[in-house]
């Protein structure tokens, strides 16, 4: 899924229907940690929603305990007193008990966030001064910790874009890094399937009528289970399969 494709098509359709390290403005840093929003694993139903697990004996972990945010943000204004566009990015990054180049391979999908980000500040701005009820921003949010065990690290974040409109536009993207070689890895690998095969049993559990991809679905990891999701949230439920 193109992201800067989808949120710029989003904002062209509001503009329509109504009427971030730059070249220009201010920019801001701050590398303050937040207390990440903690979600515990699934139960042992087929299917779940894997923002509300309720299980007796969930697992919940602590972000301080593995690791550190740090937050990257910039502003960009208009003018002297009219801001246009903000972003920032919650960056979580693991502690000395971990593979270095696990560090390195969130780096690289960090980056690769911040230059989406910027790809997209460039295009706003270049849309000139709007009068929107809000501020728009992009954000890439730290949902928390996963899953972690002897071989793998599952994390979870929001990729948030908000128009200035009175709606934010969410996609979910989980990330999963073995920790032998500090790579990410993909759930074909860990459940060792075709990919083109557990694309198709995913897409019939979850019961769609067109074949998602990944660009559409992604997974993280919980105790023997892999957890299937659409980005979009609160459209398909989850699918659960053992591992």
């Amino acid at each position: 899924m193109n992201k800067i494709f989808f949120s710029i098509i989003i904002v062209s359709i509001y503009f329509t229907l109504a009427a971030c390290n730059s070249k220009t403005g201010n920019n801001s840093t701050t590398n303050e940690a937040k207390v990440p929003l903690e979600l515990s694993p699934p139960t042992e139903t087929e299917f779940t929603n894997h923002q509300a697990f309720e299980t007796s004996d969930k697992i919940t972990y602590v972000a301080s305990d593995y690791g550190e945010i740090q937050e990257y943000g910039s502003e960009f204004y208009y003018d002297e007193n009219t801001k246009g566009l903000y972003y920032n990015l919650e960056c979580f990054y693991l502690n000395s008990d971990f593979l270095f180049t696990m560090n390195e391979t969130l780096e690289k999908i960090y980056d690769s966030y911040l230059k989406q980000y910027q790809e997209t500040e460039d295009w706003y701005m270049e849309q000139g001064n709007q009068d929107l009820p809000n501020v728009p921003y992009s954000k890439l949010e730290f949902l928390g910790i996963q899953y972690i065990d002897n071989d793998y690290v599952s994390l979870l974040f929001n990729d948030i874009t908000h128009m200035g409109s009175a709606t934010a536009y969410s996609s979910y993207d989980a990330i999963t890094l073995d920790r032998h070689t500090g790579n990410e890895v993909t759930a074909s690998e860990i459940l060792e399937k075709n990919d083109s095969e557990l694309l198709e049993i995913v897409n019939g559990l979850m019961g769609l009528d067109a074949k998602a991809d990944w660009g559409d679905l992604d997974f993280y990891l919980a105790e023997n289970k892999i957890i299937f999701f659409y980005r979009i949230p609160g459209i398909w439920e989850d699918v659960i399969l053992e591992r």
